[in-house]
């Protein structure tokens, strides 16, 4: 039987913890984020260091293990308006309510409500709970729609842009509710995503099949993986 645990954020079925659609993804190499958090060490490092100044051992570890932190600070400052701007959204979404949120993530906010509006989005689910017995899986899907009498499953991004691995992770979603037998006929998938800059793009695709192996081959990569590091450990 399947339940959903908040505290740790895990979907277990008879007690035992499913593997989650997102950590099925992050069998994908992400080299922007890799080029990114090395660009983070630098400017610390660049920022602490000044020219005709002696620096001892100690001084230049010190400067060095703090740059290495660099990456994980911002991560964790970015990921809190992220999240506090998507419980706005998902509160929204299933009350009507406004959210209380500071200048930046106000803007997020209304980003995210004018594309709805704009759009006549009708939600049929919100932060619904999905999973697969056989496949061990599981997620929750941010959002299905309804647009000009089309069905889409929509996700929301905070990040700085939108990437491939956001339809595959929707192309997860949809395998997770065929097995389910609720999937009914979807048109694709919606990415929106609300930047922290104020900014805001969306991205849709219609190549459900591809993303959906897109995904499959990301499981069964992962799987292959987990037996083969059982074996060595």
């Amino acid at each position: 039987m399947y339940s959903f645990k908040s505290e740790g954020h895990q979907h277990l079925w008879n007690g035992k913890r499913m593997t989650g659609v997102t950590t099925i993804l992050g069998i994908i190499s992400k080299p922007a984020l890799l080029g990114w958090a090395v660009g983070l060490c630098a400017d610390y490092a660049r920022s602490q260091i000044r020219a005709n100044k002696a620096y001892s051992k100690d001084d230049l570890d010190g400067i060095f293990e703090e740059a290495k932190k660099a990456h994980t600070k911002k991560k964790e400052q970015a990921a809190d308006i992220g999240t506090l701007v998507h419980s706005a959204c998902e509160k929204f979404i299933k009350e009507g309510k406004e959210p209380e949120l500071d200048e930046q993530g106000l803007k997020m906010f209304e980003n995210f409500k004018k594309w709805v509006s704009d759009n006549n989005v009708k939600f049929l689910e919100s932060e619904k709970c999905l999973y697969s017995e056989d496949l061990f899986l599981a997620g929750i899907v941010d959002a299905v729609i309804e647009i000009d009498g089309q069905k889409w499953i929509m996700d929301i991004k905070t990040s700085n842009g939108i990437y491939a691995e956001a339809f595959f992770q929707m192309g997860g979603y949809e395998i997770l509710m065929e097995k389910m037998g609720i999937a009914g006929d979807i048109t694709g998938y919606i990415v929106i995503n609300l930047r922290k800059d104020g900014s805001f793009e969306e991205k849709r695709s219609i190549s459900n099949e591809d993303n959906k192996q897109a995904f499959m081959s990301a499981y069964n990569i992962y799987k292959i993986q987990q037996k083969i590091n059982s074996l060595i450990k």
